[in-house]
Parts: structure tokens; sequence; C-alpha cells
């Protein structure tokens, strides 16, 4: 009786046992089949874009299906979501994307910032040895690379067509980011260059546009002050030397705005033709007053030429007048 109890303690035991070993199987399979439809119903546009994540999504299937079920595990899901769940690598690869297919630098710039934090998610995947060892995590650092090759192709053209200098120099330097997260030596230091020496130009130019704008503005108020003051001769001549110094000074100024694609130029452009206008009125101005003055001069001059030549005759007449005496 006693055999038979051990008997049935142990049938119970083994049955106990073999549920045990059963029931994760059963569980594991059925994870399988939620992670596999989960995977393949993730079909974002940007699969089409790059390769390298079309392929990275077919290579989760097949390594989805190829595993046994005893090795799909919580681990699993983990890094499953991580690639190709909501908010994963494949999605925000594809808010990414569609950042970048804009025509607006700021969302390519939006579209950069997102792509350099998303390293963060790629190199978290890279700590799961299922999703490593099954080349998953090749290909999502391939597509980065990619991406970050086509953005610096992108500012850069940018920055080769901007007229405006300081845009020009923030697409380079966007450039520069892109091309150096691709890992691009060569475009890297050649955009590095190019940044330096477009920043010194500018900073050059601007120093001494700014000065000769400056110098330009005060000779400028000067030029109007004289033509506000027209009865005044000294400011008149003043302001017409002032007029032709502002001339020279802004015209340098304007040059080096509209070179560097300066807004400020057109302000300049205005207060050249200001002062073009005032130097004239000035010049014109201080002819009438050269006129009256060479009219006043004249009529002295012929006033005292006439007394000299009375005097002068007056004096032969003297000297005449005394020989008959004598």
């Amino acid at each position: 009786m006693v055999r038979a109890i051990d008997l049935v303690i142990n049938l119970l035991a083994a049955v106990a046992v073999i549920s045990l070993l059963v029931a994760p199987a059963l569980g594991d399979d059925a994870l399988k089949r939620e992670l596999v439809e989960q995977a393949s119903e993730v079909k974002p546009p940007v699969l089409a874009r790059y390769q390298e994540l079309d392929l990275m999504h077919k290579q989760i299937l097949i390594t989805l299906q190829t595993l046994p079920e005893n090795q799909i595990t919580t681990t699993t899901r983990k890094w499953v979501n991580l690639a190709s769940g909501q908010g994963g690598i494949l999605l925000k690869f594809d808010e990414i994307n569609d950042l970048a297919s804009k025509g607006d630098p700021q969302s390519h710039e939006t579209a950069l910032t997102q792509a350099t934090q998303l390293k963060g998610d790629i190199g978290t995947l890279e700590g799961y040895n299922q999703a490593k060892d099954n080349f998953i995590t090749i290909y999502p650092r391939m597509a980065l690379t990619h991406f970050f090759t086509d953005q610096g192709v992108y500012f850069e053209e940018l920055a080769e067509n901007e007229n405006d200098t300081r845009l020009s120099i923030n697409y380079y330097e966007q450039a520069l980011v892109a091309y150096r997260e691709a890992e691009d030596l060569t475009k890297t230091t050649y955009v590095d260059l190019k940044v330096k020496e477009l920043m010194s130009e500018y900073r050059f130019d601007m120093e001494v546009a700014n000065e000769s704008f400056c110098v330009g503005e005060t000779n400028f108020d000067q030029a109007i002050s004289g033509l506000n003051n027209s009865t005044n001769l000294i400011t008149i001549v003043t302001g017409i030397l002032s007029a032709r110094t502002s001339e020279r000074e802004l015209t340098t100024a304007y040059e080096l705005y509209t070179k560097h694609g300066d807004k400020q130029a057109s302000q300049i452009d205005e207060m050249l033709v200001t002062v073009d206008n005032a130097h004239t009125e000035l010049v014109a101005v201080f002819l009438r007053y050269a006129a009256v003055i060479g009219a006043l001069f004249l009529a002295i001059l012929i006033i005292a030429l006439d007394r000299i030549f009375r005097w002068t005759h007056a004096v032969e007449d003297t000297l005449l007048g005394n020989e008959v005496i004598g």
C-alpha cells in the first residue's frame, strides 16, 4: 500500500515536472508568434528610402522565426521593441527621414540632432547578444552613416549657394557635424577648413565695414547739418567736405555688406543716395555764394581800378600843369 502511494506521489511529481517544462515552451511559442506579428506590422516608409533599414527589418523577422522557442524570452521582447516597436529605432528613423524630407533647413537641423541622439538607442541595442550575434545592429549603424552623409551634402550645397555669409557659415557648421558623425575624414577636414577661412574673412571684413560705416555716418550727419544751415558759408564748405568723406566711407561699407549679404547694405544704399543729393545741393549753394562773392569782388575791383585810373590821370594832369607853368 505504501509502495502504491509512493508510486502515485512519484507519478504526480513527474507530471508536475513535465508540466513545468512544457508550460514555458508553450508560453515562449506564444511570445514568438506575438513578436513576429508585431515586427511584421512595422513597415514605415523609411524602409524604401534606406535599404539598410529594410535589411534590418527582414533580419529581425528571420531571427525571430529561426530562434528556438526556449530562447524567446522577455529579453528578446526588449530588444525587439527597441528595434521595431513603438518608439523604436525603425520608427524613430522614419520620423527623422520625414523631417529631412522637408525643404526648410530648420527641419534638417532638427533631424540631424535627433539622428545624433539615435546613436544612443543603437548602442543600447548592441548590448543585446541576440541582436548583435544575428547582425541586426550592423544595419542601423550603416543607415545612420548614410543619413549623416546625405545631410552633409545637403548643408554643404546650401552653404555654397547662400549669399548671407552668416547663414553660409551656419550651414557649413551643420555640414561639418554631419560629416563628422558619418566619420568622413576627407569631407570633415575640407569643411572644417572652409568654416575657419570664411569666418576669418567675414570677421575682418565686418571690422572694416563697421568702422567705415561709423565714419561715414558721422560725416553724413555733418553734411545734412551743412545743408540745413545754408546761410553759413563755413558750414556749407564743411558740409561739402563731409559729404565727400561720407560717400567714400559708406561706399566701402556698402560693398562689404553687399559681399556678405548683410541686410544693412540696403540702409547704406539709401544713405548714399541722400548724401549724394546733399553734396549736389551744397555745391550749388556754394556756387551761388561764390557767384555773389565773385560779383562783389569784381565790382570792388572795378571801382578800385577806376579810382586808381582817375588818380593816375589826376597825377598826370598835375605833372603836366607843372611843366607848363615852369
